[in-house]
């Protein structure tokens, strides 16, 4: 069912592009844009991973990150853009890792495996994120000088999930899924004066998957980035941001289910543009 709106999003991106394409001056060149960055911050919530989606498989809501020994989450990940006239195609991949050692104080259930209180467990999870878009520039004059770029677009996210811990006496989860969501963005560019080598940057993005509860799954996020500029070519920023996920298989009866909040982050990238 995720293909459906998936073909109709590319279809809907590869008209407006050969529109774009047909009305616009063969002299305007495509543009292009590449930016990787590295996030930190703290991370809260829990996993629930039961088997088959057995009532009484896994215990609710649980193990958190907290017992899990995961206060702070990190992503890695890489951005790039193609821009023609006012229109735009964006890509974007990214690892988030969900890592941590701790001591169970209370007995626990998950996948079937039972770990009783004391238990050392380690965790090695991590959320790989994937996202493809397309965008419509809108220039909002401000002045002699300044312009606020806006980019509103639509397009789809994928999140594949690898949750895995284990403890010292032998028990072991292992639990893969692999949701994915039409998602909304909207982009803003803001430069101060049109030769300044400040700028100010953000984004507010949701992906809701249609159907009801319990299984809905959503990736709600915003942030905000101000950028150095060196020249045309690129620069370096700093960004900060927030991002809550709700993630869900379809069991019938008990979801295999995360829940994580992240941020507000504190982050670093690059910007290369030819």
């Amino acid at each position: 069912m995720a293909r459906r709106p998936l073909a109709l999003l590319l279809c809907m991106a590869a008209i407006l592009a050969c529109s774009a394409c047909s009305s616009r001056a063969r002299s305007e060149p495509l543009k292009f844009g590449v930016r990787p960055f590295a996030r930190t911050g703290p991370g809260d919530g829990y996993w629930q991973t039961p088997r088959g989606g057995a009532p009484g498989s896994s215990s609710a809501r649980r193990p958190t990150f907290k017992e899990a020994g995961i206060t702070n989450s990190q992503e890695y990940g890489l951005d790039a853009h193609v821009d023609w006239g006012h229109h735009r195609l964006k890509i974007g991949a990214s690892r988030q890792v969900l890592a941590g050692d701790a001591t169970l104080t209370e007995d626990l259930t998950s996948q079937a495996t039972f770990f009783p209180a004391g238990t050392a467990i380690d965790t090695d999870s991590a959320v790989d994120w994937l996202q493809a878009h397309y965008q419509y520039r809108v220039d909002v004059p401000m002045g002699r000088c300044d312009c606020l770029k806006l980019w509103p677009g639509v397009g789809y996210k994928w999140a594949s999930l690898h949750h895995v811990f284990e403890g010292d006496t032998g028990g072991r989860v292992s639990r893969h899924h692999a949701p994915g969501m039409p998602n909304v963005l909207l982009d803003w560019e803001w430069r101060p004066r049109s030769r300044g080598h400040l700028r100010f940057s953000g984004s507010a993005a949701a992906a809701i998957t249609t159907g009801d509860e319990p299984r809905r799954n959503q990736v709600i996020e915003v942030l905000g980035r101000a950028h150095y500029d060196f020249g045309n070519r690129g620069g370096l920023f700093l960004e900060t941001g927030y991002r809550d996920v709700v993630l869900r298989d379809d069991q019938p009866r008990l979801q295999n289910h995360l829940n994580l909040d992240f941020g507000p982050w504190i982050g670093l990238g690059g910007e290369v543009r030819f």
